[in-house]
């Protein structure tokens, strides 16, 4: 007997204990865009200005390599086309390849192409940009080459750590331009959201993430076209909504119930990535990592997120590029509770 009960005390405390919980962290950012002078400054001298070797966008994330290396996926909206030549800056924009390579590099996962911008090059744009995505293997939502395609990949689904997420991608236009068909880029339609997030839903994923563009361009405060779509999304399932567009960082609000959990989250927007605007603000962005949180029994949680803000260096600033620098962590105090 006492034989046994050694064996079974050394087994016991020898054996590694089931892992009784799990959070999934998934980091936010705002829009990279890729202006005339970053184009310039990427440009490696003496080199083709037509191929995309020829530019070097190494130096542009690699200050975010702690951030990056500390979360499990990191999602960015690409505010580019990538094709046809010539390559581009504002106002219709397209950018070499190397930019999507080499962000993908630097560690990002997931790219959200529905933009405003995403139709700026046309139906060959569409085409090229997204050849270039699924050539690379990149992760990307918001366009389709069809509306079969749509709906058998949006919304998109992730599993990691046990946690499944479904995540959806949504633009307020394309600047005027026409959609080409049979492509689809994904717009802020209310019955086609409804629908949407009717297929999530019966996907039985753990949490909902809505990425949205929307909202006006350089103000500081989200506004009541944004609040009815939240509403929408809110009331179809959508736990989280991350924002961008407006090129500066907006507030944000965390929904507690009564008794203090977090029900929903929304970032108005994140602001730019990096950039060359020179507006007021635009420089400076938010970059949000979501804290999901499930145990064994199945019971989920909304987290407290982790917010720092990020800034645009110019070239002669830190570096002969365009660099995104860490700064410090952000506070927000924009908390309501539900009733």
């Amino acid at each position: 007997m006492r034989i046994l009960l050694l064996i079974y005390l050394q087994l016991f405390f020898s054996s590694p204990l089931p892992n009784q919980a799990d959070t999934l962290k998934l980091l936010f950012l705002g829009d990279i865009m890729q202006h005339k002078a970053q184009l310039e400054a990427a440009h490696i001298k003496g080199k083709s200005i037509n191929k995309p070797e020829s530019y070097d966008y190494s130096s542009c994330f690699s200050g975010l390599k702690g951030m990056f290396d500390s979360v499990d996926l990191r999602i960015a909206n690409m505010e580019t086309t990538f094709g046809p030549l010539p390559y581009t800056g504002y106002p219709a924009f397209c950018s070499p390849s190397s930019l999507l390579s080499e962000s993908m590099k630097s560690g990002i996962d997931i790219f959200l192409t529905a933009n405003n911008h995403i139709c700026d090059k046309g139906r060959k744009g569409l085409e090229m940009t997204m050849a270039l995505y699924d050539t690379l293997k990149a992760g990307y939502l918001g366009i389709y080459r069809s509306q079969a395609e749509m709906e058998e990949k949006h919304p998109m689904m992730i599993e990691k750590k046990g946690i499944k997420v479904a995540m959806l991608n949504y633009t307020y236009g394309v600047n005027g331009n026409h959609i080409p068909k049979p492509y689809v880029v994904n717009l802020l339609d209310t019955v086609q959201i409804k629908n949407d997030l009717k297929r999530a839903r019966e996907m039985s994923p753990d949490f909902i993430i809505a990425c949205v563009h929307w909202g006006v361009e350089y103000i500081l405060t989200h506004n009541t076209t944004q609040e009815k779509i939240e509403k929408v999304l809110q009331e179809n399932g959508t736990d989280i909504i991350i924002g961008s567009h407006p090129h500066v960082a907006q507030d944000y609000t965390i929904y507690q119930t009564e008794n203090g959990d977090i029900r929903y989250i929304t970032f108005y927007s994140l602001g730019n990535a990096i950039s060359n605007m020179t507006a007021p603000n635009t420089r400076t962005g938010l970059a949000a990592t979501i804290l999901l949180y499930k145990d064994i029994s199945g019971n989920k949680r909304i987290l407290t997120p982790e917010c720092r803000t990020i800034f645009t260096s110019r070239p002669g600033e830190s570096g002969k590029n365009f660099t995104i620098i860490p700064g410090k962590e952000y506070q927000n105090k924009n908390v309501k509770t539900l009733k």
